[in-house]
């Protein structure tokens, strides 16, 4: 019998970063920067099958095993993707490229294939981390399907293939500390990368304008586009930087995201602009000003709806009645919260 396994990753918001393309190789290429993981993400499952024809075979004393036949078995892998409104997309090459990406790596086998059914929770090119968390959450559930390898190698390998698709560049690194990250040298999980991070429990709210989706790569691939970020990216960086990483520098993750989104120019883009004045509008009507912060999703037309402190959190019931008012105005909305920080054994 085929085993199948389920898996899963939440998404990641970066709200501050400064990107390093320098290197050659992609693994050490990335970002520098603040961000966090999120509850909500994508869901993976996956049915593992093998070939009989094209496994190995036992060599019996006195005998040579038959050769198996050259035919891949990642042409019969198949990936399905269903976004968060539940329709099917067709755009699967970013997954179907970590597979083969598995099997150079022997953590698949050629006589394996595997069968995918990939669910996204939030939408794409909003700033939450889609690719990423799909590309993490597919690793894990070979990972539990094969028994092969370790965490940081299918982090590694998703890191590649999100810069090979021009994807985030610093996603898989957050991913792979989960909670509130600060990101200290880009590149892979593990190594050249480095991030540290702390825990905070709390409910946030997402909010997009689904006509107005960004990829990554019309800013990072830019030239003007990334001066204004890296230099502003690492004038925050700068403080942020300085002293121990825990629960009491929110208030300076909250003040240096906003620096950062004035002085990067992506609170200038008009669409941008829309939404986090319809929001901050709201928030000011419904009177949650003292415990909500509205922070722009990079690099989405979105934003995220945070607590301003870490000792006086907003209820659910105020940010779902935030949510409403929103809805009302015609943007999408998601009510998450933070996802935990990641403990390696």
């Amino acid at each position: 019998m085929s085993p199948s396994v389920e898996a899963s990753c939440g998404g990641h918001i970066t709200l501050l970063f400064a990107i390093d393309k320098s290197a050659r190789l992609k693994r050490s290429q990335g970002s520098r920067g603040t961000g966090f993981t999120i509850n909500h993400g994508v869901l993976v499952s996956l049915t593992l099958h093998t070939d009989e024809v094209l496994a190995p075979k036992r060599t019996m004393v006195g005998m040579e095993p038959d050769a198996s036949s050259p035919r891949r078995s990642n042409e019969r892998s198949t990936v399905t993707v269903d976004d968060a409104d539940g329709g099917n997309r067709s755009e699967t090459a970013l997954y179907m490229d970590y597979i083969q990406a598995c099997r150079n790596a022997t953590l698949l086998r050629e006589h394996e294939y595997i069968d995918v059914q990939v669910t996204l929770q939030c939408p794409t090119s909003q700033g939450f981390g889609m690719s990423a968390a799909g590309l993490v959450a597919l690793g894990r559930a070979i990972h539990a399907a094969t028994r092969r390898g370790t965490t940081v190698q299918y982090e590694k390998l998703a890191h590649r293939i999100e810069r090979e698709h021009g994807a985030g560049l610093g996603d898989v690194l957050g991913l792979s500390v989960g909670g509130v990250e600060l990101r200290i040298q880009p590149g892979a999980p593990g190594w050249p990368g480095q991030a540290v991070s702390f825990g905070l429990e709390a409910p946030l709210l997402l909010v997009w304008d689904a006509a107005e989706a960004r990829h990554t790569s019309l800013y990072i691939d830019d030239p003007d586009w990334q001066n204004l970020i890296t230099k502003a990216g690492e004038a925050s960086l700068a403080t942020l930087r300085t002293g121990a990483w825990n629960a009491g520098r929110w208030s300076e993750v909250l003040n240096e995201s906003r620096n950062f989104a004035d002085a990067s120019g992506m609170l200038a883009e008009a669409e941008r602009a829309a939404v986090y004045d319809a929001v901050m509008e709201e928030v000011g009507q419904i009177g949650l000003q003292a415990t909500c912060a509205v922070r722009l999703c990079m690099l989405g037309s979105s934003v995220v709806v945070l607590p301003r402190r870490v000792d006086d959190l907003p209820t659910e019931e105020e940010l779902i009645r935030l949510e409403n008012e929103l809805n009302r105005r015609g943007l999408g909305t998601l009510l998450s919260g933070f996802a935990p920080t990641t403990r390696r054994h």
